[in-house]
């Protein structure tokens, strides 16, 4: 019988990067011709889907992959100010010990990613994916799933935004939210994820009950 399989987004849903990340974007926004994110816009630009966000920050699409390369390398100087979600560590020690395996999908840069998870001693990951794209995900995800003989029915990504949850139906696997992360909770609800997940704490029972249906 085929172990469920837990594939996770990083940023707003393992580590809680949201104001690094508004930093490194509004340090970058002037060299790159962009518009700052002020504080009192950022309740706003929560609720908005990756397109509006870009539209409403002026970010046009060839200038992602340049955003986004500059923001890794930015993070790089910041990484050791983000923590874990409080509750997240007990939850990924809790799938482990229910046998699920986990790997890690997100835009961020494994470098990144990998001192993150050594310096809080976080999770028993199979593979950190590093470098994708926003819009490309679903792909990349798909290609991940193969890598690592993960059956379908089994296995659940789970990310904070709305293209998160898209790359998983696009991938034909279970599609969780997390209610902490980036984007606002009303945003996610309409996505009509499989779980809805509020809090950590309620993460790995919630994630266990979905993939272990069909074990």
């Amino acid at each position: 019988m085929p172990f469920p399989h837990i594939l996770f987004d990083f940023d707003g849903t393992l580590a809680d990067s949201f104001s690094q990340s508004l930093a490194t974007y509004n340090h970058l926004a002037p060299r790159l011709n962009l518009k700052p994110a002020p504080p009192e816009q950022v309740a706003d630009l929560r609720k908005m889907g990756a397109g509006p966000l870009m539209r409403a920050l002026g970010i046009p699409m060839w200038k992602l992959p340049r955003l986004m390369i500059a923001a890794r390398a930015e993070l790089q100087n910041r990484i050791q100010d983000v923590q874990p979600f409080p509750g997240i560590a007990a939850a990924l020690a809790d799938l482990s010990a229910a046998g699920a395996k986990m790997a890690i999908l997100t835009s961020n840069s494994r470098e990144n990613v990998a001192t993150f998870l050594a310096r809080h001693q976080l999770g028993d990951f199979l593979d950190i994916d590093a470098g994708a794209s926003i819009f490309g995900k679903g792909t990349r995800l798909s290609r991940l799933l193969k890598d690592l003989g993960c059956a379908t029915a089994n296995t659940a990504y789970v990310g904070d935004t709305v293209p998160d949850l898209r790359a998983a139906r696009e991938a034909g696997v279970i599609a969780v939210a997390v209610a902490w992360g980036y984007s606002d909770r009303v945003l996610l609800e309409a996505e009509n994820p499989d779980a809805l997940v509020d809090h950590p704490e309620d993460l790995a029972r919630i994630l266990l009950d979905l993939t272990s249906s069909d074990l």
